[in-house]
This record gives structure tokens, sequence and C-alpha cells, in this order.
């Protein structure tokens, strides 16, 4: 797209959106914060998705690492859940503050099978 009007929109967008992801990951990094990423239904046809989903859990991880390393204390929790009926599988190295899971199934059934664990295992 050449139109300027689009352009401007889409550069305010991905400016707020790493405004956030910065602010998301620094509060996970220093103040012991937990952070999920949910993805649903982005298979290998929708790599963008999943390749943004990675690179947060990786770069979550890597703050807590390093926020850990300088002060002796592990901060924080990232989790990656990927739900998809026949591609959930995720290869990305594991940490003592980091967790993966795959669910093989489609979004909704597994997001009700996900609200009624929570159910159960709420205090």
């Amino acid at each position: 797209d050449t139109d300027e009007n689009v352009l401007d929109s889409i550069s305010k967008a991905r400016e707020r959106y790493q405004a956030w992801e910065a602010l998301v990951e620094e509060e996970v990094s220093t103040n012991s914060k937990s952070l999920v990423v949910l993805e649903l239904g982005c298979g290998t046809n929708v790599p963008a998705v999943r390749e943004e989903s990675e690179e947060v859990f990786t770069d979550c991880a890597k703050l807590i690492q390093s926020s850990s390393v300088n002060s002796g204390d592990t901060k924080g929790t990232v989790s990656l859940i990927r739900i998809n009926p026949k591609h959930a599988d995720i290869d990305l190295p594991a940490s003592a503050f980091t967790q993966m899971i795959s669910i093989y199934d489609k979004a909704e059934s597994a997001l009700k099978e996900i609200d009624d664990w929570l159910k159960v295992l709420e205090p």
C-alpha cells in the first residue's frame, strides 16, 4: 500500500504495540508478574503470528533471566500456550521461569476446557 493515511495508521498502531510490549516485558522481569501468551488457531500458514508469540515469549524469558542473575531472585514467569488442531507444537528452549503448553484442539473447545479447569482450581 502506498496510501499515506493507511501507512500512517499502521505505523502508529505498530508504535503503540511496541510500547505496550516493552511495558509488559518490564513488568514481568522487574515486578514478579506473570505473562501468558495465548495463541489461538495460528497454524503454519500464519507464520508471522507464531513468530511474534515466540519472540515475545523469548524476549520476556531473556529479561527475566537477566533480572534474576543481576538480583539473585527469580522474577516473573512467562508461558506460551499454543492451541491448534494440527500444529500446536512449540520448539523453544525451556527454563525455570518459562512454561510451554501445546494443545491440539480447536480454540473454542480448548478454551472451554481451560475455563472448566480454572473453576476447579480456584481457591
